[in-house]
């Protein structure tokens, strides 16, 4: 995956003011010399103050006429007088991350995260970025993540990034509807960023195509690395979900009844032809899934929306044959076993679905439905007192979820 240079762009995202110096500790030796005054003291502390303003000065002189092996030196002389100077960090991460060393990038950015107190997020964002060039995936997530939470500026490019990484991450962990929100945000902001032709600027973007393909056809892999037999497929699936990222169902649909025309017998194209159907059309929906579960024999995706969606509909037996299937096949996904442990509940087996739900809340312990599903059975089953701190813990999730959503 080519690496974009962030200096140039990022040193707009911060404004940092020189943090007032600190004295500067004195050797042990010195500490200890009956000899040593206050006034000296105070001398040693301003000839430390003037070297590391004067330092850089120097270092910034090198950054602003670009050379670079300079400004690299001269910064980490200045980290190395205050570690606690946070846009020291900055520069030196953006600096390293521009000449492809990772990982001191990488730690030169822990370090202003560990440091900046007024806006750590964009900081965060290249922490992940970095880690990714690693390939230590789940940390870059997890970085990521924290970065979209405090805030990663407004420079559009940026962001896109962000997002943009954020979402593969998820697909290739795992969490592809994770993924498929943090998609439609970078779209959106492409878009917003081309009024006069946002439909033309997404698609303009082939990476993002890309990643919309392996999310919404649940592949777990990075862009980087499709062959390029698999490339028209993805990109055409690709496009099909960035219309609905960006509301235009006319056109998606079109794009759908070519993508299933030419790719039916492909895994995942009709399980995510059903999920868009889902909404208008329940029954067509239900076909599409049937399909995907004959194409795909292991798919317990189709099961889970074919158990929901009988669920929903009051056929609760054939809606608990594919949820125990989809809990058999994927033990693992705690929505499996929230609709199946709903589905226990709705046909009286109220020991079964208590079961089921505890797994769900034990494997998703930050997930609202989760808890809220557990309190309904808790309640139902007559363990009131369980159920009250189940809703509490619901509510509590919930609008953690709400706040992080606006």
């Amino acid at each position: 995956m080519k690496v974009q240079s962030h200096r140039i762009v990022l040193l707009s995202l911060l404004v940092f003011a020189l943090c007032a110096t600190a004295p500067q500790e004195a050797t042990p030796v010195l500490a200890a010399h009956p000899c040593l005054t206050a006034d000296y003291q105070q001398s040693q502390g301003n000839a430390n103050r003037e070297s590391f303003e004067k330092l850089t000065a120097r270092a910034q002189a090198a950054l602003d006429a670009e050379r670079i092996p300079e400004a690299i030196r001269l910064y980490r002389r200045a980290t190395k007088l205050r570690s606690d100077w946070p846009e020291g960090w900055w520069h030196l991460g953006t600096l390293f991350f521009d000449a492809r060393r990772f990982g001191d990038a990488r730690d030169s950015f822990a370090h202003f995260v560990s440091t900046e107190r007024k806006q750590p997020g964009p900081g965060f964002a290249m922490l992940g970025l970095s880690e990714f060039q690693l390939a230590n995936y789940a940390k870059a997530l997890g970085a990521l993540e924290t970065s979209i939470k405090l805030g990663i500026g407004t420079d559009p490019a940026f962001i896109r990034d962000v997002l943009f990484h954020d979402g593969i991450l998820n697909t290739q962990l795992g969490r592809p509807e994770i993924a498929l929100q943090r998609l439609t945000l970078a779209a959106n902001q492409i878009a917003a960023a081309s009024p006069q032709s946002p439909k033309e600027a997404v698609f303009a973007d082939l990476e993002l195509l890309d990643a919309f393909g392996l999310a919404a056809l649940r592949i777990p892999k990075l862009p980087s690395n499709l062959t390029s037999a698999q490339i028209p497929l993805i990109r055409r699936a690709g496009r099909a979900q960035a219309l609905i990222a960006l509301q235009d169902r006319v056109a998606a649909e079109m794009e759908f009844k070519q993508l299933v025309a030419l790719y039916g017998s492909k895994p995942g194209v009709n399980y995510m032809y059903g999920v868009f159907l889902m909404k208008e059309h329940p029954p067509l929906a239900i076909d599409a899934f049937y399909r995907e579960i004959e194409v795909s024999p292991s798919n317990a995706a189709a099961r889970i929306q074919l158990a929901l969606e009988f669920l929903r509909t009051g056929e609760y037996e054939p809606g608990l044959k594919y949820a125990k299937e989809a809990v058999e096949l994927a033990p693992e996904n705690f929505i499996a076993h929230v609709v199946c442990g709903r589905l226990w509940q709705e046909t009286g087996q109220t020991d079964r679905a208590l079961q089921e739900l505890r797994l769900a809340v034990k494997l998703a312990p930050g997930s609202p439905d989760a808890h809220f599903a557990l309190s309904r059975a808790l309640s139902e089953a007559g363990r009131e007192s369980e159920a009250v701190r189940e809703r509490a813990e619901f509510e509590r999730l919930k609008a953690l979820t709400d706040a992080a959503d606006r």
